[in-house]
């Protein structure tokens, strides 16, 4: 697929999403506590047993509201995935004097945080993105992409200022995004071990360390001792 057919289908995708049908703070609570509804029973009863009436009945509203803000349970599905890696970017706030060490840490942590924030939706992710649209898959690809470049950047940054060896880079963007996302594919196993801070520590500590520079070492050993 071309950036010219990429960007056709983004914008065919954003005549059609379900947000703008509605505005303001009143619309997108209700529409946010449908979208909370039908999440849970996504997760506990599977995508395709759920109907709207479902949802509706879930969430405390009528089955003819939920088609005002959303055209199918499918949109429904989208909007959920969708938002919440559109929300990754409030997660991460760099400041300009950001240095490429800080910011690795600081994108692994805001993933984590992000991931212990939505686990249910991290796991309808996996489970149900299949039933997705082509067009609706590819943004939310494109979204998870987005994710990936950050990272992708702040390694290429640690390692051009030799703050970091170099490594292939490829394999290791996707080390530090499954490393995010298996705090709700194994929660069952690591909320009664660790807290959050503590499983982003580890992962520290397995992801940036081993590759540090001596000069790496002495940047990043404060950054450590404050995020504790």
């Amino acid at each position: 697929m071309s950036l010219h057919d990429s960007g056709v289908v983004s914008r065919q995708l954003r005549s059609r999403r379900s947000g703008p049908k509605l505005a303001g703070k009143r619309s997108e609570r209700r529409r946010n506590q449908i979208v909370r509804a039908a999440v849970r029973l996504f997760s506990e009863k599977g995508y395709y047993p759920t109907t709207m009436a479902d949802i509706a009945d879930a969430a405390k509203v009528s089955k003819g509201l939920i088609y005002v803000y959303f055209n199918d349970k499918n949109d429904v599905l989208f909007y959920a995935l969708r938002f919440v890696l559109d929300m990754y970017d409030s997660y991460v706030t760099p400041t300009l004097d950001q240095n490429p060490l800080a910011m690795l840490q600081m994108a692994l942590r805001g993933l984590c945080r992000l991931v212990n924030d939505h686990i249910q939706e991290h796991m309808l992710a996996y489970r149900s993105s299949k039933d997705l649209t082509p067009p609706q898959r590819l943004e939310i690809k494109t979204g998870e992409l987005k994710i990936a470049r950050l990272f992708r950047a702040c390694i290429e940054s640690c390692v051009h200022n030799r703050t970091m060896n170099p490594m292939n880079i490829e394999v290791m963007v996707y080390q530090f995004v499954m490393f995010g996302h298996t705090w709700a594919l194994k929660n069952w196993v690591f909320r009664d071990k660790c807290t959050l801070d503590e499983y982003a520590a580890a992962g520290e500590q397995h992801l940036i360390a081993p590759f540090l520079t001596p000069k790496g070492k002495r940047l990043f050993e404060p950054l450590r001792i404050e995020a504790s």
